[in-house]
């Protein structure tokens, strides 16, 4: 049975507690690739910049009531940029991730273009956004590409073995709407 998933604004109370939330997702996550990883991610700074990014919303998501996620979404007009999504990682598992991200889908529907970047070894990810989504990757930033938005020296001590991230595309048909 696919889980009711619906989208509420992060009030500016709960702005804290949903940093530390989505951080606590994304280190787990870093932390099952490199064992030995040395900081909490993302950085204060990057969640603050996709915060005070032009269209930015904070989005809960939210399951029978209770948050279970989150995810942050910028951009004007026809396209959009998923700078984070996350389900927290108790929630984990439970087919969330797809509900969420038709839920979003939905909330934007004049969207006909999303971005995204994920690191290369967050294979789960990639199988998510390639398969469950209907993402492409568009282009792969490393040391000989690096990311124009991302300079390496504000990388923090984030693993040079870590490869890269794939930047990730959909465009979509806003004369169809997302399927429920």
């Amino acid at each position: 049975m696919t889980p009711t998933i619906t989208l509420e604004p992060v009030r500016e109370k709960d702005i804290p507690s949903f940093k530390r939330r989505l951080q606590k997702a994304f280190t787990l996550a870093a932390v099952e690739a490199f064992p030995d990883f040395p900081e909490v991610i993302p950085p204060e700074r990057d969640m603050d910049e996709s915060l005070a990014a032009t269209g930015a919303e904070a989005l809960q998501i939210m399951c029978d009531g209770e948050p279970v996620g989150g995810a942050i979404v910028s951009g004007e007009g026809p396209s959009k940029m998923l700078d984070f999504i996350f389900v927290d990682p108790e929630h984990q598992n439970a087919h969330l991730g797809y509900a969420a991200w038709q839920a979003i889908e939905a909330r934007y529907p004049d969207a006909e273009r999303w971005e995204l970047v994920t690191p290369y070894h967050e294979r789960r990810n990639i199988h998510f956004y390639i398969n469950k989504c209907g993402f492409h990757i568009t282009e792969y930033y490393n040391d000989r590409h690096p990311d124009p938005h991302f300079p390496q020296d504000e990388a923090g001590d984030y693993p040079s073995e870590d490869g890269g991230l794939f930047k990730f595309e959909k465009v979509v048909d806003v004369s169809t709407p997302p399927s429920p």
